[in-house]
């Protein structure tokens, strides 16, 4: 039969007879690791603080640069290498931004600013323009 005696008697005369050396090691021990603990709840509030301001400071340069390219799709007509005249074209916003009726043509242009791309919806229109799945359809009421 196994005592528990016989496991914790190595431990007694360490912390009796006068060797306060390893309880002071525990004791210093016990009040790091407190201390380390206290100071890493803290800071992973802080941390999480800054990771939701972050988030939510680059959810608002996101919404600034997609208002500022819609403003700026008004002006685009008046540039000079537009591909278009721009009294023969007209202004649609989305899902593409202008259709121009040149004499010989039909354009559809999607203005883009920075590093912005084709929604999927855009890619699909382009893909159907160049497969030639245009329609004209005429209605009457």
């Amino acid at each position: 039969m196994i005592t528990t005696e016989k496991y914790t008697n190595w431990l007694l005369p360490l912390i009796t007879k006068g060797n306060n050396k390893m309880i002071e090691i525990i004791v210093t021990s016990a009040t790091w690791g407190i201390i380390v603990f206290l100071v890493w709840k803290v800071f992973r509030r802080k941390i999480n603080v800054i990771l939701l301001e972050l988030k939510e400071a680059k959810f608002k340069l996101k919404s600034g640069c997609v208002r500022f390219g819609k403003s700026f799709e008004h002006f685009v007509p008046f540039t000079s290498d537009f591909p278009a005249d721009k009294e023969k074209t007209v202004f649609l916003g989305m899902p593409i931004d202008f259709i121009s009726f040149d004499k010989d043509s039909i354009k559809f242009i999607e203005v883009k600013t920075g590093q912005s791309q084709l929604s999927l919806k855009q890619k699909r229109i382009k893909k159907q323009i160049e497969n030639g799945n245009v329609k004209f359809e005429e209605v009457r009421y």
